[in-house]
C-alpha cells in the first residue's frame, strides 16, 4: 500500500529537499545519505542506518534452516547418483 506523504520540489541539479518533520521522524541527519529503492514503479526513500551492514542483517533470511536445506541437498544428490549408477 501506498502512503502519500506530501509533495516536495526537485531543484534544476535534481536535489531534493526532506521536510524537517519527516527527517526528525525517521532519524535523517544532515548532513548524511538516505538510500533510494523502486518499489513497484515507485521511488522509496529510506534512511540509512549507521551502519549498513547491521541495518541489513536478517534482510536475506531463508526460507528454511541451513541443516534442512542441506539434508533435502544432501538427499537429492543421492537419489541422483544412484541413478547415474544403474
Amino acid at each position: 500500500m501506498l502512503t502519500v506523504m506530501g509533495a516536495i520540489k526537485v531543484t534544476q541539479k535534481g536535489q531534493v529537499v526532506i521536510p524537517a518533520e519527516f527527517r526528525k521522524k525517521y532519524g535523517i541527519k544532515a548532513p548524511g545519505h538516505v538510500l533510494l529503492a523502486e518499489r513497484e514503479g515507485h521511488l522509496v526513500i529510506m534512511p540509512m542506518p549507521d551502519d549498513p551492514v547491521a541495518g541489513a542483517r536478517g534482510m536475506l533470511k531463508p526460507k528454511q534452516p541451513l541443516a534442512v536445506s542441506y539434508a533435502a541437498f544432501k538427499k537429492e544428490e543421492m537419489m541422483l547418483e544412484g541413478e547415474e549408477n544403474e
